[in-house]
This record gives C-alpha cells, sequence and structure tokens, in this order.
C-alpha cells in the first residue's frame, strides 16, 4: 500500500470511504454503494477503508484512527474476506453498543464469506442494533425454585399454610437482613468501584494525546490524595498501610511513563494499568480489616488484559501466552471473542501483538500473571525508579 496512513486519515475527513485505487475495479460496486447509503443512516461516525492487500492490517487501521483523531467506527476490509474493525467513543455505553453489533455481525457470517458482504451485514447492526444475545443465559429449568408441586387431597391445607408461613417469616428475616447491610453493601460497592479509569483517560491513551494525560493523571492523583486523607492513614493496619504504600508506588511510576516523551503507546496503556491498580489497593485498603476476607464481586478489578484500552475487565479467561494456558481479566467484548474462537484484538507491541514481544507488560501480561507488576517494573524498568 504506497498511500500512508496519515494521508487515508485526511482522505476520511472529507470521504468516509477510502477505496484503495487498486481495487477500484475489483470490489462490487452495489455492494459498496448499498454500503454507502446505510452509513449515511447511522447515528455514529463510520469510516470504511478498502486496501489492496492479501490481509488487513489492524496496526494500520489503529493507525489511521490515531491520526484522524474522530470518534467512531473504523472498518478496514480488503479485496477478499478480510474484515477488521477499530472503534474509539468518549462514552463508554456508545462505545459497548458498538462492540455488541460488532459481535452480532460476526455471529452472521462465516470465515469465507466476501469482505464486502460482511460489511453490508455489520453496517446493517449499525444502523439498526440489535440486544446481544446472552448465550449463557440460565435456563428455566437451572432456576431454583421453579418446580411445580401438586399435592391433592383432603390433608393439602396444612402443608399449604405452613409453606406460607415459613415464606412470610423468611421474607421478613431477609427485610431485616437487607435494611441492616444495604449501607455496608453499597458503601463497599461505591468503593470498589471509586477508582474505575473513565474512558476519557483510556481515549487519551489512544490518541497519544500525552499533555492531555497528564493533566488527567494529576487529577486523578489529586482524588487519591483526598481518599487517602478521609481514610486517617495513621489508623490503617499494617494490611491497609502496605496497600497504601503499593498504590503510592504505582501512581508514581504510572506518572513517569506519562512524562517520558518516547514513551510508546504500549508504555502509555501500562500506565493506565498501574493506576487502575493504585485505585484498586486504596479501595481495599479503605475495607475494614473484618470485610476483607468477605466474599467479594466476581468481577476482576482491572482492566483488559488483552488491550487494556478496551476498557473494564468483565470476567476472566484462558488464554494462550508464552506457551500456556493462563486465566486472566478480560473485558466483555474479548470474553465473546474467546469462547467464539475469533482473533483477539491484542495492543500492539510495534507491528506483532504484545504478548509475542519481550517487555515487562508481555512478561507479566500488565501485571496478570508473574506476581506484582510493581515490583517486577522495579526489577525490569529502573528507569522508573
Amino acid at each position: 500500500m504506497s498511500t500512508t496512513p496519515q494521508q487515508i486519515a485526511e482522505a476520511l475527513k472529507a470521504d468516509p470511504f477510502w477505496i484503495d485505487p487498486a481495487l477500484a475495479d475489483t470490489l462490487n460496486p452495489a455492494l459498496i454503494d448499498k454500503a454507502k447509503t446505510t452509513v449515511d443512516g447511522v447515528d455514529f461516525p463510520v469510516y470504511v477503508i478498502a486496501v489492496d492487500a492479501h490481509r488487513v492490517d489492524r496496526e494500520v487501521l489503529e493507525q489511521i484512527k490515531v491520526f484522524h483523531g474522530g470518534e467512531g467506527a473504523y472498518v478496514m476490509i480488503n479485496g477478499a474476506e478480510d474484515l477488521a474493525v477499530d472503534e474509539t467513543f468518549a462514552d463508554t455505553d456508545e462505545k459497548l453498543e458498538v462492540m455488541d453489533q460488532n459481535l452480532n455481525a460476526s455471529d452472521d457470517w462465516n470465515v469465507s464469506t466476501p469482505s464486502t458482504t460482511k460489511l453490508n451485514i455489520l453496517l446493517g447492526y449499525y444502523a439498526d442494533p440489535q440486544e446481544r444475545t446472552d448465550t449463557e443465559a440460565v435456563t428455566g429449568q437451572d432456576v431454583p425454585g421453579t418446580e411445580v408441586v401438586d399435592d391433592s387431597g383432603s390433608g393439602s391445607f396444612a402443608p399449604l399454610f405452613l409453606g406460607a408461613a415459613i415464606l412470610v417469616l423468611a421474607l421478613v428475616i431477609a427485610g431485616v437482613w437487607l435494611a441492616k447491610s444495604a449501607r455496608e453493601r453499597k458503601q463497599d460497592r461505591e468503593r470498589e468501584h471509586a477508582f474505575t479509569l473513565p474512558s476519557r483517560l483510556l481515549n487519551r491513551v489512544d490518541s497519544l494525546q500525552r499533555s492531555s494525560l497528564r493533566d488527567s493523571i494529576s487529577g486523578e492523583t489529586a482524588e487519591l490524595a483526598e481518599s487517602l486523607s478521609s481514610m486517617q492513614t495513621a489508623d490503617l493496619d499494617a494490611t491497609g498501610a502496605d496497600r497504601v504504600e503499593r498504590a503510592l508506588d504505582a501512581y508514581q511510576m504510572a506518572r513517569r511513563i506519562v512524562d517520558d516523551e518516547a514513551a510508546t503507546r504500549l508504555d502509555l496503556a501500562g500506565a493506565m494499568v498501574l493506576i487502575r491498580q493504585a485505585g484498586h489497593e486504596i479501595a481495599e485498603a479503605g475495607r475494614s480489616p473484618r470485610k476483607r476476607g468477605a466474599r467479594r464481586s466476581t468481577v476482576p478489578q482491572s482492566l483488559c488484559t488483552i488491550n487494556p484500552l478496551h476498557g473494564e475487565a468483565q470476567t476472566t479467561s484462558r488464554v494462550d501466552a508464552d506457551g500456556q494456558s493462563v486465566r486472566v481479566p478480560v473485558c466483555r467484548a474479548c470474553g465473546d471473542d474467546l469462547r467464539a474462537g475469533r482473533e483477539l484484538r491484542w495492543i500492539f507491541d510495534g507491528d506483532t501483538p504484545y504478548v509475542e514481544g519481550n517487555s515487562v507488560w508481555s512478561r507479566t501480561l500488565f501485571g496478570a500473571i508473574g506476581g506484582d507488576l510493581v515490583t517486577a517494573l522495579h526489577r525490569e524498568r529502573p528507569d522508573l525508579d
């Protein structure tokens, strides 16, 4: 491809469709016209790039998105069967909605479906979004309490009355327990999610806006200081004090990464992981000692291991890394990709998925394996000390 990603990005500002001249007579004109008509009816910006290449290059697509700088969905196709999507939205709900439609569309095609057909299927979902079906929904026979008991005869009233009385008593007990513990559970949930990174911060990493990122981290640091002050750190036990120390260490490393003009996009994503880790440590330090061993939410308190810029992890799944299968936190979209056997959208280190590289981020999978991430950074990245 002789045209550079920056040139394509500039062209997309005038026309949301960029088609490599070498493909002009190859792509089905009727399907391209249909795609253009559909894009006009989509509620968010969609940019389509058609390249004359054996395989679409996700790294090039990512560069086009960064150079363009606008929100929306960026779709790349070739003249065969390949299609790739990259998206950026400030609004998390909008981003998740688009990801859901990407998954819906991929369910409707197979590997050999022509790329122009895939494009129109995808755009159809963008124009008319469909709710994502939960493939792991519990069936009726698995739901407790759905059994039907047919107890007929003259003695049926007594067990029925007794069952009703037990039910009322259970409801009363449950009501008392809920009234007593609702506030505590609400406080725990708020504490757990207090340091969930806003999508605006992740999007700034995605577009390499270091100046804005520094300002945002300064704001996050100020919130951290306020939280520490309200926690009365002098009263923390040894475990809580250790967590606070690790949090401060992680924040300082994140700040050094962002201040480094030579920091790569992968490094900046690592800085976001450190900030999220620091927030989690502070949230845990703020929990009372008697609650630290209590049953927690099954949702991981971390960013997606496949690509931290995807946002918050929603579950854990097994992935293959460095010749071994490990369970790591992943976002909802990556979890769906794993279950469906689709190619994972790893963040890149240069021109390869970071997991195939030799950085501290790949060896630790952003802290998901191999122990504490901050300790690993102290050992392998003395420039951050």
